[in-house]
């Protein structure tokens, strides 16, 4: 499964500090507007940290996660929609990802520039939000212009129509409801305005209250994450290893709960629908991305082909039950009691999977 997710924000306060700290880079991160101007793409493990639980219990070292693409764009300012900037370029790559971070300045350092002298997270919030619905507007225009002559594209015309309604309103086409059959159809047009959205707020204290600041401008639907950036980025410095490193730190030191870079990862993964499930051997442990209510047949071709074709069966325990009987010291490891499912089995969430094939 290939996930991509793109971060976008005004210039200049701090996406491309966040994509180093998910990712593990050093990408340029100066003190003046447009410091990125090429977009900077990596990959981010997508930290589980269930799966260093069970990897502890096992006693295996080597831990496998789950990854998805970041990118991160350009700073987007006022008129990016109409091509000021790079607005257009930066525009573009959005309908290329499957879930959007909106980094947000909610920060005071007055030695950190804002491209409009101003620290009003509310105003930069709308104001990037419009570009995104103004671009949206033109590229649904634009393909209505393309349609509109040809009658059998007769319901596909009604839906633009109703898509252009709700931009023209300044209203991103997520707050729409859409019958199973509108569902089916606009799942494949791309439009920025309908992928899932997390803002994360760079703030001087992760405990600031911003629901308000997102509620104020409509989009109280979205999930909102606070993030100390400096925080974080002072402990990668003194770690100065990967992001595992980072969560063994806080694991150890018991702020697990407290870590937004993890809760991060999770919403990500809720708000696409995905669930990990994970398997090991001797040598080391995995989490598999898949789409909620796969089967096992299906989990099964993930892994490997012969696992798919060979298929007899398929055993199971959660994760929740797999350290409720390690913590409690009810079984030896190799004792415990899977359930045993066929291939019509539904995976779900921290499912522990041993297959049998032929």
């Amino acid at each position: 499964m290939n996930i991509k997710c793109g971060i976008i924000g005004l210039p200049n306060i701090g996406k491309s500090t966040l994509f180093n700290l998910l990712t593990n880079s050093q990408v340029k991160t100066d003190n003046y507007p447009f410091c990125t101007i090429n977009p900077n793409i990596g990959i981010i493990n997508l930290y589980d940290p269930r799966l260093y639980k069970i990897a502890n219990i096992i006693n295996i070292n080597n831990v496998l996660c789950s990854k998805i693409q970041l990118i991160d764009t350009a700073g987007l300012i006022k008129n990016a929609a109409n091509g000021i900037g790079l607005g257009e370029k930066i525009l573009e790559q959005l309908y290329k990802v499957n879930i959007i971070y909106h980094v947000v300045r909610n920060f005071k350092k007055n030695n950190i520039h804002h491209v409009y002298n101003r620290i009003s997270p509310i105003e930069d919030i709308n104001m990037i939000n419009m570009e995104l619905i103004l671009y949206d507007l033109i590229k649904c225009e634009s393909f209505l212009n393309k349609l509109k002559y040809n009658i059998a594209n007769k319901n596909i015309i009604k839906i633009y129509n109703r898509l252009i309604s709700c931009l023209s309103s300044n209203k991103m086409l997520k707050t729409l409801e859409f019958s199973d059959e509108e569902k089916h159809i606009v799942s494949n047009l791309n439009f920025i305005t309908l992928k899932p959205m997390i803002y994360i707020f760079n703030c001087d204290d992760d405990n600031v209250d911003t629901q308000n600041i997102v509620d104020t401008t409509g989009h109280n639907k979205d999930i909102i994450i606070n993030i100390n950036f400096l925080k974080e980025k002072n402990i990668n410095n003194i770690i100065k290893k990967s992001m595992l490193d980072r969560i063994n730190f806080i694991m150890y030191n018991k702020i697990l709960n407290k870590y937004n870079l993890v809760k991060l990862f999770m919403t990500t993964f809720n708000l696409l629908n995905i669930i990990n499930f994970f398997t090991f051997n001797d040598k080391e442990i995995k989490s598999w991305m898949i789409k909620r209510g796969t089967t096992a047949l299906t989990a099964a071709k993930k892994i490997h082909s012969d696992i798919y074709n060979g298929f007899i069966r398929v055993k199971v325990i959660n994760y929740n039950k797999f350290i409720l009987i390690n913590n409690n010291k009810l079984q030896k490891l190799n004792k415990i009691s899977y359930s045993i499912y066929n291939k019509h089995y539904s995976i779900t969430d921290g499912d522990i999977l041993k297959f049998v094939f032929r």
